[in-house]
């Protein structure tokens, strides 16, 4: 939803049926299950993990370096891209504990589970070469509604999820004070802004009757006042919930939801960088404009 408040008229289209001019305008990656590691989710069909996401990036790229005219005119084209990037919970809801599906629990403590993951996460994100970049922390994933239990969250997921998400917040620290070219800002999905969300008053619930994956069960009736759900089904937030966050990341003052600025100040940077050039350019040629 953040993508309605920079000025897209409809959704980012999916890679998948992307073609033509399309590709300009911007293309989504995204994937349901994957996750930073390749297996993550594997176990509930095919999916396209982080890597292969990029490399249909790649694809992309080269597609408009077609259009353009070489990848240099590509690179500059890309260089007005805002990159949104919102991964990792499957690396945990969907890998990490699922025993019976994965061992990662078993090789890594929590703490060098999510090092792990920055580190995977890191060298596919510099591989892009992009310019400006959203990151996107975790939720407190023990509290979707698959995961609650007799009213309370699993404090276990909760705890493993907030060392990533500090983590990737360290990350983009680290990355912002390197000597490249790119610059990043971090969402937090758990700030008090959305903690002191009005309106929204069931959140351990799903509105819908759910299958055993947490998904929506076929023609069944949702429930009526789903603006009052934060969860859809028991795993994913409702529209509802969506616009609170987007409007929250998009220009927050909360001080906890995004570092160092929030998107709205992020996009508006190279707009007054290049406003307060022209200003500079105009007062030095009027100052120094002798005549005829």
């Amino acid at each position: 939803m953040s993508s309605q408040f920079l000025g897209f008229e409809n959704f980012i289209p999916p890679f998948a049926n992307t073609s033509g001019s399309d590709i300009l305008k911007g293309v989504n990656y995204a994937s349901g299950s994957a996750g930073i590691r390749d297996e993550s989710g594997g176990h509930r069909g095919a999916h396209i993990s982080l890597r292969l996401q990029l490399a249909n990036h790649r694809v992309i790229v080269s597609q408009i370096a077609s259009k353009l005219g070489g990848f240099e005119k590509a690179k500059q084209y890309l260089s007005k891209c805002l990159y949104y990037v919102n991964i990792g919970s499957n690396d945990y809801l969907n890998n990490y504990f699922i025993p019976e599906y994965y061992p990662s629990s078993a090789i890594y403590t929590p703490e060098q589970y999510a090092e792990a993951l920055i580190d995977e996460f890191t060298l596919n994100l510099l591989d892009v070469g992009a310019r400006k970049y959203v990151l996107v922390g975790l939720g407190s994933l023990g509290c979707i509604p698959i995961h609650i239990s007799d009213g309370s969250c699993s404090q276990d997921i909760n705890k493993a999820s907030l060392i990533f998400s500090e983590k990737l917040k360290s990350l983009v620290h680290q990355l912002n004070k390197s000597p490249t070219t790119s610059e990043f800002i971090f969402v937090n999905s758990t700030t008090s802004a959305l903690i002191n969300a009005v309106g929204f008053t069931v959140s351990t619930f799903a509105c819908c009757s759910s299958g055993p994956y947490g998904e929506c069960v076929p023609d069944q009736s949702p429930c009526s006042n789903r603006r009052e759900y934060v969860f859809w089904d028991q795993c994913h937030t409702t529209e509802a919930w969506n616009a609170v966050t987007a409007i929250i990341s998009y220009n927050s003052s909360y001080p906890d939801s995004t570092y160092p600025m929030n998107i709205k100040q992020f996009v508006e940077q190279d707009i007054k960088i290049e406003s307060d050039f022209i200003k500079d350019f105009t007062s030095q040629a009027s100052g120094s404009y002798a005549g005829e």
